[in-house]
C-alpha cells in the first residue's frame, strides 16, 4: 500500500510538473489534458481543479472555469482563492449579483484579502450602475490607502461618467501623483479637461499621455478634437494623420480628418477620408449622413441622397428624413 500511494503521488507529481510546463509556453489546451490526466490520478485533489480553472478563465470560457472552481469548492468550500476567481469569472461573464456574492463570502473568509476584494467589489458594482455605492467603496478603500492608485482612477472614472469633470481630473491627478507614467490616466485627464473647455490643458495631456505611448489613438484622436475647438484645423489634421501612420484601419481617425479638411474647404479629399471610413465601419449611420451632408452641398445630390437613405436603412431618424425630402424636392424641382 505504501508502494502504491508512492508510485500514485509519483505520477500524479509528473502530470502537474507536465502542465505547469505547458502553461508556462502558453500551451493551454495541452496543459488541461495534463491536469485532466493528474485528476484522474488523484480526483480528490484541489490543485489541478484549481490550476485548470485559471487556464479556463485565461482562455474566457466562463462555464468551464465556474465548473472548475467548483469543483474545488466541492472539495473545500473554504477555499478562498476558488471562491475568489470564481467571482472574477462570473464578473467577466456578466453575473455581476453572483461575483458580488462571491467577493462578499471572500471578505467574511479571510480579512487579509480585503482591499482587493473591496476594490473588485466597487468594480462591480460599477458594472450594475449603483455608481453612489461603488464610490463609496473606492472612498473606504482610499480612507486606508490614499495610495491605491487603482481606486483613485476608478473613482475619477466613475465621476467622468457622472459628468462631474472637476472631482474627477482630481482624482486622476491623485492617482498620477503614484503612478505618473500610466498613459490612460493623462488620457482621462485631458478627456475632462477638454470637456470643461479647458482645451490648451487638454492637449498638455494628452501629449503625455503620447509620449508615455506613442500608440495611445484615442489620444491623438482627442487631441485633434481639441485643436478644431480651438480653431487650429492644420494641428488637428497632424493629429489624425498621425494616428493613421500607426493605423490605417482607424475610422474613427479617417473620420475625424475628412471633418477637419471639410472645414479646410478641401472637400474632394474630405469625402476620400469620409470613404474610406465608411469601407472599415460601412454601416455607422454618423459616417453615411455626414459624407450625405457634405455631397449635398456640393449639390451633388443623387449622390447624397443614395447615402442618406444608407443610413435610414440602417436607424431611422426623422431630422435625417426631414433633410432627405428637402434634398429630393429640391432635385425634382
Amino acid at each position: 500500500m505504501v508502494i502504491f500511494d508512492f508510485l500514485k503521488n509519483k505520477e500524479f507529481a509528473k502530470f502537474m510538473k507536465e502542465g505547469d510546463t505547458l502553461a508556462e509556453y502558453g500551451k493551454y489546451e495541452e496543459a488541461i489534458q495534463s491536469y485532466r490526466k493528474a485528476i484522474q490520478v488523484d480526483p480528490e485533489n484541489i490543485e489541478p481543479w484549481f490550476k485548470e480553472g485559471l487556464l479556463h478563465k485565461e482562455k474566457e470560457r466562463c462555464e468551464d472555469a465556474i465548473a472548475s472552481f467548483d469543483k474545488v469548492l466541492e472539495l473545500d468550500p473554504k477555499h478562498v482563492q476558488a471562491i475568489f476567481q470564481k467571482g472574477m469569472v462570473l464578473g467577466n461573464c456578466g453575473r455581476v449579483e453572483e461575483a458580488i456574492q462571491c467577493l462578499d463570502r471572500v471578505l467574511e473568509l479571510d480579512p487579509k484579502y480585503a482591499m482587493t476584494v473591496w476594490y473588485q467589489k466597487g468594480v462591480h458594482l460599477g458594472k450594475l450602475g449603483k455608481v453612489d455605492e461603488a464610490i463609496q467603496t473606492y472612498d473606504m478603500i482610499l480612507k486606508k490607502d490614499p495610495k491605491f492608485a487603482l481606486a483613485w482612477y476608478s473613482k475619477g472614472l466613475l465621476l467622468e461618467y457622472m459628468g462631474k469633470n472637476d472631482e474627477a481630473i482630481t482624482s486622476f491627478d491623485r492617482a498620477l501623483e503614484i503612478y505618473p507614467k500610466s498613459a490612460d490616466l493623462w488620457y482621462h485627464k485631458g478627456l475632462n479637461l477638454a470637456r470643461l473647455k479647458k482645451y490648451r490643458e487638454g492637449i498638455t495631456a494628452f501629449n503625455m499621455a503620447l509620449k508615455i505611448d506613442r500608440r495611445h489613438t484615442n489620444a491623438a484622436i482627442q487631441k485633434g478634437l481639441a485643436f478644431e475647438e480651438l480653431g487650429e484645423l492644420e494641428n488637428a489634421l497632424a493629429a489624425y494623420d498621425s494616428v493613421l501612420k500607426i493605423d490605417q484601419e482607424n475610422a474613427k481617425a479617417w473620420y475625424h480628418r475628412g471633418i477637419a479638411l471639410q472645414h479646410l474647404k478641401k472637400p474632394d479629399e474630405a469625402l476620400a477620408s469620409f470613404d474610406r471610413s465608411i469601407e472599415l465601419v460601412p454601416k455607422n449611420p454618423s459616417l453615411l449622413i455626414t459624407k450625405g451632408i457634405l455631397l449635398a452641398s456640393l449639390d451633388r445630390r443623387t449622390e447624397a441622397l443614395r447615402y442618406l437613405d444608407l443610413a435610414l436603412d440602417v436607424e431611422f431618424m426623422p431630422e435625417v428624413k426631414k433633410f432627405r425630402d428637402a434634398i429630393a424636392a429640391e432635385k425634382s424641382e
